[in-house]
């Protein structure tokens, strides 16, 4: 086998996947309601608004929400299985842990592993999410990556500078970088920034960072309200991608300009069509409520794998939100 299929190393969006991270919806507790949460559905935000400024029980407040999005992220672990990729799962927080960063912003989330933390090539990088009750995430993470990274001497382990703390009149400078806005392809990663993920600071220090390997970091600056470049784009094989364009400010970025693109409306944008996984170019996982969009990637030889998580949508994220690739071939 090639080193790709052994050791540590997520090289593409869509090279043959190996292993991952799946997130957990246990002892999920969302912070108090502020402008970094305005992605929410209006469900959610009037629960979080009704809870005040404590720590919203998610499992106590919607408890069949829960008990649904504890089954579908099972379901998305054992279609991982089936097709052969290794599944990790997370510890519990410790109880130390879910106070980190608690006087910033109360709460915490296990939820999506592949925000706080991401993989490009041989590079784990722990980077700086906008919400920081979500920073806390980067330590039971640790425990799954950091014996591999041990194991690989070609591996490279890295952290961004912690983001400034926020003031009363804004969010501060960041940077800020998360993994949804981290699309990769061969030595090209694009990199969406926007009022609501990463930003320009957390863009020029990936590029700083990551481009003496010979990467080269194409930015990818999105329109409005929107939580992340996964949110609006995904690519699907080589030549094809799809994508809510309108969310692109500037279109579609250099390295995928001419590809084909399956256009989505901005109902199944918002319903995060293009926030599946791709298993290899032939296979996408996709909740199976996007008929037409599976349709038109069935027509262009991508085969649909219906794997429900409207469940897991609930909450802002899906598939590729609660999986963390950690070993993915090239494409």
């Amino acid at each position: 086998m090639s080193d790709a299929e052994t050791t540590f190393g997520s090289h593409s969006e869509f090279g043959r996947l190996r292993e991952v991270v799946v997130g957990s919806a246990q002892n999920l507790h969302l912070p108090p309601y502020g402008k970094d949460l305005s992605h929410y559905n209006p469900e959610l935000r009037d629960g979080l608004l009704a809870n005040g400024q404590r720590p919203l029980d998610v499992a106590a407040t919607f408890p069949e929400r829960h008990a649904a999005t504890v089954e579908q992220m099972e379901g998305v672990a054992a279609t991982y299985e089936r097709f052969g990729v290794k599944v990790h799962r997370l510890r519990p927080y410790r109880p130390e842990e879910t106070q980190y960063l608690g006087h910033l912003q109360a709460g915490w989330s296990q939820l999506y592993p592949a925000d706080p933390v991401f993989v490009v090539g041989k590079h784990f990088m722990e980077i700086s999410i906008r919400r920081a009750y979500r920073r806390k995430e980067v330590f039971p993470l640790r425990d799954i990556v950091l014996p591999m990274i041990e194991a690989d001497p070609e591996a490279h382990y890295v952290a961004m500078p912690p983001s400034a703390p926020w003031t009363p009149s804004g969010e501060g400078p960041g940077p800020f970088l998360e993994g949804g806005d981290i699309l990769v392809h061969g030595q090209d990663i694009i990199v969406g920034h926007g009022e609501l993920c990463s930003n320009p600071a957390g863009v020029a220090w990936l590029k700083r960072y990551i481009e003496r390997w010979g990467y080269r970091v194409h930015p990818m600056e999105i329109r409005g309200p929107i939580l992340h470049a996964l949110g609006v784009m995904c690519l699907l094989r080589e030549g094809l991608l799809m994508a809510y364009l309108p969310a692109l400010k500037d279109g579609l970025p250099e390295p995928v300009k001419d590809w084909e693109v399956i256009e989505l409306t901005e109902a199944e944008m918002n319903a995060h069509a293009t926030v599946g996984v791709s298993l290899d170019d032939q296979h996408y996982m996709i909740d199976p409520r996007f008929n037409r969009v599976m349709d038109e990637m069935g027509r262009r030889g991508v085969e649909p794998v219906p794997t429900p998580c409207d469940a897991i949508g609930f909450w802002g994220g899906a598939i590729r939100c609660i999986t963390l690739p950690l070993r993915r071939d090239p494409a």
